[in-house]
């Protein structure tokens, strides 16, 4: 017996192909789109990772007595620590490979670092002239902001007093009307952030 199509039949079967298409193409999208995700989260924490790792390795390279980390160039990878740069001798140089080595977390240690006592030298110079520019900018920013203060308080005179600021201890001088506001002057620079300590030179008129 022979099969027979009708119109009808024909059209029905086309719509259900045509209609389960975009279903089946939402579908293989929807786990690219999945798979795209998955990667860049994997990324992601890959990129967060090695940055606390390479941090971790700074700070150990930091606080190491015997190393001018200053000279070290540090990157963490895919938990692989490279170090280049300059270090003074063979030792220091292992030293250095040893301590990346020792942060939980890295996985392999490319030591590029080269032995030139001169190159080092220099870059610990470089290093040292950028933190004196630092704390002078640091100390001329302080007394500024004491010195705005006294001028903006209408109980001290602040045209009258001296300040002067070095690495976070500060300087009074000068003359006052009162020992109240002697007292008032050091409390203003005391509270102003950056502070460490103050002396107070400011001796009242007339006593």
């Amino acid at each position: 017996m022979r099969n027979r199509f009708t119109p009808a039949l024909i059209a029905g079967s086309l719509a259900l192909t045509f209609a389960a298409a975009p279903l089946a193409l939402a579908g293989k999208n929807e786990s690219k789109d999945t798979a795209k995700m998955e990667q860049y989260t994997s990324e992601a924490q890959s990129a967060i990772k090695d940055a606390w790792l390479q941090g971790k390795l700074e700070s150990a390279l930091l606080f190491n007595q015997y190393l001018n980390s200053f000279a070290i160039n540090s990157d963490v990878k895919n938990g692989v620590a490279s170090l280049s740069g300059a270090v003074e001798s063979d030792v220091d140089r292992e030293l250095a490979g040893e301590i990346a080595e020792s942060i939980d977390g890295v996985k392999k240690v490319r030591n590029d670092l080269v032995v030139d006592k001169n190159e080092a030298t220099a870059k610990n110079d470089e290093a040292d002239n950028r933190s004196k520019f630092r704390q002078k900018v640091d100390n001329a920013t302080l007394t500024a902001r004491i010195k705005t203060e006294l001028l903006m308080n209408g109980s001290t005179s602040g045209l009258a007093i001296n300040v002067d600021s070095r690495n976070g201890e500060v300087v009074l001088s000068g003359e006052v009307d009162s020992g109240e506001e002697r007292a008032l002057a050091e409390q203003i620079a005391a509270n102003i952030d950056g502070t460490q300590s103050v002396e107070n030179k400011l001796t009242v008129r007339g006593s």
